[in-house]
Protein backbone atom coordinates (compact mmCIF):
# COMPACT_ATOMS: atom_id res chain seq x y z
CA UNK A 1 0.00 0.00 0.00
CA UNK A 2 1.75 3.06 -1.23
CA UNK A 3 1.24 6.32 0.60
CA UNK A 4 1.27 10.09 -0.78
CA UNK A 5 4.20 12.15 -0.13
CA UNK A 6 1.74 15.12 2.21
CA UNK A 7 1.22 11.97 4.09
CA UNK A 8 4.65 11.19 4.68
CA UNK A 9 4.91 14.72 5.76
CA UNK A 10 1.68 14.43 7.93
CA UNK A 11 3.47 11.51 9.69
CA UNK A 12 6.51 13.72 10.27
CA UNK A 13 4.77 16.38 11.70
CA UNK A 14 2.84 14.38 13.79
CA UNK A 15 5.64 12.70 14.96
CA UNK A 16 7.16 15.76 15.94
CA UNK A 17 4.92 18.24 17.23
CA UNK A 18 1.62 16.33 18.36
CA UNK A 19 -0.88 14.65 16.27
CA UNK A 20 -2.06 11.22 15.03
CA UNK A 21 0.99 8.94 14.04
CA UNK A 22 0.24 5.25 12.39
CA UNK A 23 1.81 2.26 12.96
CA UNK A 24 1.29 -0.41 10.55
CA UNK A 25 -2.20 -0.65 11.21
CA UNK A 26 -2.28 1.18 14.52
CA UNK A 27 -2.98 4.85 15.18
CA UNK A 28 -1.93 6.64 18.36
CA UNK A 29 -2.02 10.38 19.47
CA UNK A 30 1.62 11.89 20.20
CA UNK A 31 0.56 13.07 23.99
CA UNK A 32 4.09 14.33 24.56
CA UNK A 33 7.58 14.00 24.22
CA UNK A 34 9.26 12.43 27.28
CA UNK A 35 12.78 11.94 25.99
CA UNK A 36 15.83 12.75 23.77
CA UNK A 37 19.37 12.10 23.30
CA UNK A 38 21.12 11.91 19.55
CA UNK A 39 19.41 11.17 16.79
CA UNK A 40 16.41 9.46 18.97
CA UNK A 41 13.33 11.27 20.47
CA UNK A 42 10.82 8.96 22.71
CA UNK A 43 7.15 10.23 22.87
CA UNK A 44 4.12 9.35 25.39
CA UNK A 45 1.22 8.26 22.78
CA UNK A 46 -1.85 6.84 23.08
CA UNK A 47 -3.87 4.07 21.20
CA UNK A 48 -7.08 5.39 19.00
CA UNK A 49 -8.44 1.63 19.83
CA UNK A 50 -6.71 -0.15 21.99
CA UNK A 51 -8.82 -3.02 22.11
CA UNK A 52 -7.85 -3.74 18.35
CA UNK A 53 -4.53 -4.59 19.32
CA UNK A 54 -5.95 -6.43 22.83
CA UNK A 55 -7.67 -8.80 20.52
CA UNK A 56 -4.28 -9.97 19.22
CA UNK A 57 -2.27 -12.70 19.60
CA UNK A 58 -0.41 -10.94 22.69
CA UNK A 59 0.92 -11.42 26.23
CA UNK A 60 -1.13 -9.73 28.48
CA UNK A 61 1.65 -8.19 29.73
CA UNK A 62 2.50 -6.35 26.77
CA UNK A 63 -1.04 -4.30 26.31
CA UNK A 64 -1.93 -0.98 28.40
CA UNK A 65 -4.58 -0.96 30.04
CA UNK A 66 -4.95 2.45 29.33
CA UNK A 67 -3.91 2.27 25.67
CA UNK A 68 -0.42 4.48 26.44
CA UNK A 69 3.24 3.73 25.13
CA UNK A 70 6.41 4.71 24.92
CA UNK A 71 7.11 5.30 20.93
CA UNK A 72 11.12 5.70 20.45
CA UNK A 73 11.69 7.80 16.40
CA UNK A 74 15.13 7.27 15.52
CA UNK A 75 16.27 9.81 13.02
CA UNK A 76 18.60 7.66 10.58
CA UNK A 77 21.20 9.50 8.40
CA UNK A 78 23.68 6.94 6.77
CA UNK A 79 23.26 3.36 5.61
CA UNK A 80 25.36 2.22 8.93
CA UNK A 81 22.90 3.99 11.25
CA UNK A 82 20.08 1.64 9.69
CA UNK A 83 21.76 -1.24 9.85
CA UNK A 84 22.09 0.02 13.90
CA UNK A 85 18.61 0.26 13.95
CA UNK A 86 17.71 -2.95 12.46
CA UNK A 87 19.82 -4.74 14.81
CA UNK A 88 18.25 -3.01 17.65
CA UNK A 89 15.07 -4.08 16.40
CA UNK A 90 16.03 -7.38 16.21
CA UNK A 91 17.90 -7.47 19.90
CA UNK A 92 15.03 -5.50 21.60
CA UNK A 93 12.68 -8.66 20.39
CA UNK A 94 14.41 -11.38 21.99
CA UNK A 95 14.15 -9.98 25.55
CA UNK A 96 11.36 -10.77 27.75
CA UNK A 97 12.33 -9.46 31.50
CA UNK A 98 10.14 -7.17 33.46
CA UNK A 99 12.93 -4.60 33.65
CA UNK A 100 13.12 -3.83 30.37
CA UNK A 101 10.14 -2.60 28.55
CA UNK A 102 8.97 -4.43 25.78
CA UNK A 103 8.56 -4.19 22.06
CA UNK A 104 5.93 -4.41 20.63
CA UNK A 105 5.96 -2.98 17.31
CA UNK A 106 8.01 -1.28 14.49
CA UNK A 107 8.20 0.70 11.26
CA UNK A 108 11.09 2.37 9.39
CA UNK A 109 9.65 4.89 7.10
CA UNK A 110 10.98 6.96 4.46
CA UNK A 111 9.60 10.66 5.62
CA UNK A 112 11.09 13.75 3.19
CA UNK A 113 14.17 11.63 2.10
CA UNK A 114 15.35 10.70 6.03
CA UNK A 115 14.32 7.35 6.98
CA UNK A 116 13.05 7.13 10.25
CA UNK A 117 12.76 3.92 12.68
CA UNK A 118 9.71 3.82 15.43
CA UNK A 119 9.79 1.40 18.08
CA UNK A 120 6.69 1.07 19.56
CA UNK A 121 6.95 -0.36 23.88
CA UNK A 122 4.49 -0.92 26.55
CA UNK A 123 5.47 1.52 29.60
Amino acid sequence: MGCSLSGLNALYDAATGGGDVWINERRFRVLRQIGEGGFAFVYLVKEHDASSYAARDRHPSHVSDDGTYAMKKVLIQSREQLDLVKEEIRVSSLFNHPNLLPLLDHAIIAVKVIPISVLLKHI
